[in-house]
């Protein structure tokens, strides 16, 4: 099934991008540009790492119980890092694309969390339906946007 294959590309792709966003600090003192850019870094490397897992999940798309349980992983990926993000105490500069990316975070996790419930429900002619409209997820693509924010202001926080 090459919708599966188009799937797995997805999810790894938004793992990058949640790894490469920002969080909205609780309140501290913002960071200095350094040590932003080193704490996010890490967040990036942690995702990455956890990538591995989610690929093993989507090996056989066919298994719709493995892709639905590895749908549910990324979706608690993408919520650990939202958490993540939000104790960080972003630069001013981009403050805003940074808590952009704490709620675009936790929103893509509830999209891929009824996605997961849609796609272990499905027939095998639904689940072609349903790979076709995660591709068109908006919290996706308002993730690449903030990272893309920070990015042009000469930060390298670890992204695509």
């Amino acid at each position: 099934m090459r919708n599966g294959a188009i799937l797995l590309a997805c999810l790894l792709v938004v793992v990058v991008m949640a790894g490469c966003g920002g969080g909205g600090g609780g309140g501290d003192e913002p960071l200095s540009k350094e040590d932003y850019e080193q704490q996010m870094q890490a967040l990036q490397s942690d995702l990455s790492a956890s990538a591995n897992e989610l690929q093993q999940a989507f090996s056989n798309p066919q298994d719709v119980e493995a892709m639905s349980a590895g749908l549910n992983d990324a979706a608690d990926l993408l919520d650990d890092a939202s958490s993540g993000f939000d104790d960080i105490s972003p630069p001013e500069d981009v403050a805003d694309a940074h808590q952009a990316i704490v709620d675009k975070s936790a929103a893509a996790a509830e999209k891929l969390r009824e996605f997961a419930d849609s796609v272990a429900n499905a027939s095998l002619a639904d689940l072609q339906d349903r790979l076709a409209e995660f591709q068109d997820v908006e919290e996706f693509t308002e993730l690449q946007t903030a990272v893309s924010e920070i990015e042009a202001k000469g930060y390298d926080i670890g992204g695509s």
